[in-house]
């Protein structure tokens, strides 16, 4: 139990990042602005900014790490994993 609750936190974190950049993806506000569906689908980011973010998945690894915290880091490539999967079949509609 005690892994779970210290790999939390970086789970709701890669979930922050994950959405964020699936709002700001642009082949996601194109399909947007194809459809019916009125929205407000402004807000841009920069394609470096969206690289950081994306490199920013990656440093929940090293307080993992050096916790020794192997289980941890299992649950976190598992929830990494899933919550990109989640998040990428959601219609544009919904994010």
């Amino acid at each position: 139990m005690n892994h779970l609750i210290v790999t939390l936190p970086f789970i709701v974190f890669s979930l922050i990042i994950i959405l964020l950049l699936a709002y700001t993806d642009p082949r996601r506000r194109k399909i947007f602005n194809k459809t019916d569906i009125k929205g407000n689908a402004a807000f841009v980011m920069r394609p470096i900014t969206r690289k950081v973010l994306s490199w920013c998945l990656v440093l929940p690894f090293i307080p993992l790490v050096m916790m020794a915290n192997y289980a941890g880091i299992l649950m976190y490539c598992g929830a990494l994993t899933v919550i990109g999967w989640l998040v990428s079949e959601l219609p544009s509609s919904l994010i």
